[in-house]
């Protein structure tokens, strides 16, 4: 019959004495394993075992990184949506921007060449643009072709102030018209003292009233001649 390596302390009580000699104690209680000269040894699987057991343990966390990146993924905020939002925040921004330097710049002319600047205000304003290519956005003006121009605001003031469709609101001082300011030194006809002459005084330089009193005063010279030859 053939004999078992190894048997529990129930099945060697069975055995005959003579068998029992074939059997010592194994290493745990209870257990005999057959008493064999030179067994051979079986390969060492240790190393084999750790290996196993790092791989297990890579792939463990492996496992484990890509269920973290998989919640981050699924957790992200949508990119489309925070593009859509952002360009619509860029637009308040550019529109808010823009029309406050075209605002505060037509209201400055207007205000500055004007005695109704609300009334010239929308015409000024359909003129000038917020250029935003640049470092700073800027205020342009408009030229006749609707496009952006070299022009400045004030050279677009001046425009306005020559435009005779604006004149009854253009203030005095930036108007074209009137004549040459009187002479404070000399003193209107028919008002105040009367100019002096002979031993009074010397007689008054009439050449250096403005053209239109000069002319006054040779029309009124000439009809008291008239009068007087009468």
């Amino acid at each position: 019959m053939a004999l078992k390596f190894k048997i529990n302390k129930a099945k060697y009580d069975a055995l005959s004495d003579e068998l029992k000699n074939e059997y010592i104690a194994g290493e745990k209680d209870g257990e005999y394993v057959l008493d064999v000269a030179e067994l051979p040894q079986g390969e060492d699987v240790e190393p084999v075992k750790r290996a196993l057991a790092s791989e297990r343990e890579k792939n463990k966390n492996l496992t484990s990184k890509v269920r973290e990146l998989q919640t981050t993924i699924d957790n992200a905020p949508d990119v489309e949506a925070l593009k859509t939002e952002h360009g619509k925040e860029v637009g308040k921004y550019k529109s808010f921007t823009e029309k406050t330097l075209i605002d505060n710049a037509a209201l400055a002319l207007a205000t500055k060449i004007s005695t109704s600047p609300a009334l010239l205000l929308p015409h000024i304003k359909s003129r000038l643009i917020a250029d935003m290519t640049g470092d700073e956005p800027v205020t342009k003006v408009l030229g006749a072709d609707g496009k952006p121009s070299d022009m400045t605001i004030d050279k677009l003031g001046e425009e306005f102030v020559a435009n005779a469709d604006f004149k009854t609101i253009i203030k005095a001082s930036n108007g074209t018209g009137g004549g040459t300011p009187p002479n404070p030194s000399v003193k209107p006809l028919g008002g105040g003292m009367p100019p002096k002459t002979g031993e009074q005084g010397d007689a008054p330089d009439f050449s250096k009233l403005p053209p239109k009193d000069f002319a006054a005063h040779l029309k009124a010279k000439a009809e008291a001649k008239a009068q007087a030859q009468q």
